[in-house]
């Protein structure tokens, strides 16, 4: 069984709902990262998605761009990232990991090339974060890849909601899938909107086996108390904890994290 599976079908049975965090790599240098990857498990995350830098991180917030760019600027050697990648996993070789970055970046680094680097670091699931709004030339490619090491694809439904990405969720999705969250109609979440309740009711509809994890605006413990009310099985919260991570408030992360984990348990 993917570690994936393991984890999320473990928490499920507890009667609770899983937590994901994003630690982006190289912020604010890759040997801090591990060091914050160790704050992350020991204050409650339950997988952890290991973000590498884009140049352009279309879907993601202001400080999660910003973040990207600070992690280039320390590192702009991807071979330095699959070679820390690796090193966690020899460090946690229990944990569920997922690796996540856009296409700009596998495609520079070679797509199998890209795929020979999780599959070496024993990685569970990839994410390409712009995979619905790029042409499926990349996807395609990968996707026998990742099969053949088995490595999961994470699929991401973005809002406004994509009925046309419903039928290979159904048929494909493994591990878990990201639901973008509603937004205003300026863009804003200031509360995590009941109508999410009738967009995973949907995703569950298709019959797909992967657990529904809900994100974007959630950054606190009562937002997160309001996600479970729209009863996904998981949650990740990224923006919020790279702020943290940028002001190096680390003590403050550790606490936001087991506020928001504790929220997600009845």
């Amino acid at each position: 069984m993917n570690r994936i599976d393991g984890r999320i079908q473990k928490i499920l049975d507890r009667g609770e709902k899983f937590l994901c965090c994003v630690l982006p790599l190289g912020d604010p240098d890759l040997k801090t990262s591990r060091k914050i990857l160790e704050i992350f498990l020991q204050s409650g995350v339950d997988i952890v998605e290991l973000m590498l830098p884009s140049q352009d991180p279309c879907f993601d917030s202001q400080p999660i761009a910003e973040s990207n760019q600070r992690s280039l600027q320390a590192e702009s050697d991807f071979q330095e990232y699959f070679k820390t990648v690796i090193e966690i996993r020899k460090d946690y070789p229990d944990e569920p990991f997922e690796v996540m970055t856009y296409s700009d970046v596998v495609k520079n680094y070679g797509i199998s090339r890209f795929v020979d680097g999780l599959r070496e670091a024993d990685v569970d699931a990839h994410l390409l974060a712009d995979a619905t709004a790029i042409a499926p030339d990349v996807v395609q490619d990968m996707d026998p890849l990742l099969e053949e090491a088995e490595i999961y694809r994470i699929r991401f439904m973005p809002h406004p909601f994509q009925e046309r990405l419903l039928e290979d969720i159904g048929q494909k999705a493994c591990g878990f899938l990201i639901l973008q969250s509603i937004a205003d109609e300026a863009g804003n979440r200031m509360r995590v909107a009941k109508g999410n309740r009738e967009l995973i009711t949907r995703i569950r509809a298709t019959g797909t086996r992967a657990a529904i994890m809900l994100g974007y605006g959630i950054n606190n413990p009562a937002r997160a108390k309001e996600a479970v009310n729209v009863d996904p099985d998981g949650m990740i919260v990224g923006t919020a904890v790279i702020e943290r991570i940028a002001s190096r408030d680390y003590s403050g992360l550790s606490e936001l994290i087991r506020g928001i984990k504790d929220a997600l348990i009845p």
